[in-house]
């Protein structure tokens, strides 16, 4: 069997390459492309190496850990013992991502499962067994870019997730808990009382809430509100003029809770005066929180 060692350098110098720049772009670092690239090097001269049969010590457990190290150490740096292993583990990460998605998807394509004789065998076709350099250059970047879609989206979820926290609004017997996003761009306030105001989807509401109110909120007409409402809701509303980043101008119904708590530490924790805003729109598309919570509150609760 031929061998091409400049054909198993390239390939892994473009695969370490990739590896490497999707470990960078999760840990939200930015070495220099030039690091990288020596970084890569090495790990497509390891690959080479391998090629020698003398060279027995790049098979072992401690020479592939020694190569990851060492090209995870070129392609960012040693800044602190953490950083350092956070980012190999983010290495390791990928790569067993990576190789696990390939080895699936080869078999996925290539496998055909036939039962016969009261036993079930696989037949290998296609592609190939084992696999073949003409499948890895074709489904590696399909797996990377997907890993890499991957990766992204639990990056934007999980810093969602930082900032989020459980409320818990109580008007008289009507008690509600949800979960806010703490938007510290929400400056939204009573002009007259200073109060803060925070947004609340009101479809959310609407099983709690007068069907007068809820149907007002819905349609932005205010003239026979005060007819249809109880007068103990009455006492509760205001009016509070706001401008958006799509709108001019509008006016947002908003209700005083008798109590409003976050919970922060392990615990709920009151806030001060705050007014909860009534939002036509949808607040999250995929529900993850139903209120936007002024930064104030947060504040103050702590």
């Amino acid at each position: 069997m031929v061998v091409y060692a400049d054909v198993v350098f390239l390939l892994n110098l473009c695969i370490d390459f990739l590896l490497l720049w999707l470990m960078t772009a999760i840990r939200r670092q930015r070495p220099s492309l030039l690091r990288i690239f020596c970084a890569a090097t090495l790990g497509a001269g390891y690959a080479v190496f391998q090629l020698w049969q003398p060279l027995t010590f790049s098979y072992t457990f401690y020479g592939k850990l020694l190569f990851s190290m060492l090209m995870v150490w070129i392609a960012v740096g040693f800044h602190s013992t953490v950083a350092y292993l956070r980012s190999l583990g983010t290495f390791y990460l990928i790569s067993f991502v990576t190789g696990g998605g390939m080895f699936a998807l080869h078999y996925f394509l290539g496998s055909g499962v036939h039962a016969g004789g009261g036993s079930i065998f696989s037949l290998s076709s296609g592609w190939g067994s084992p696999i073949s350099w003409v499948f890895v250059l074709a489904a590696f970047p399909i797996v990377w870019l997907y890993a890499r879609i991957s990766f992204r989206s639990l990056a934007d979820r999980q810093m969602v997730n930082n900032h989020l926290a459980k409320v818990r609004v109580e008007w008289g017997e009507v008690k509600l808990e949800f979960m806010g996003l703490i938007d510290t761009g929400n400056q939204l306030r009573d002009p007259i009382t200073r109060t803060p105001v925070i947004l609340v989807d009101v479809e959310e509401w609407g099983r709690v809430l007068p069907v007068g109110l809820v149907d007002a909120v819905r349609k932005g007409n205010w003239d026979g509100l005060g007819k249809e409402m109880p007068g103990e809701w009455m006492t509760r509303i205001r009016l509070v003029p706001f401008r958006g980043a799509a709108s001019d101008g509008d006016i947002l119904v908003a209700l005083k809770p008798d109590k409003l708590e976050v919970f922060q530490q392990g615990k709920w924790r009151e806030t001060g005066k705050v007014l909860v805003g009534l939002d036509t729109g949808r607040l999250s598309s995929d529900g993850t929180y139903q209120a936007i919570l002024h930064p104030s509150c947060m504040s103050v609760a702590g």
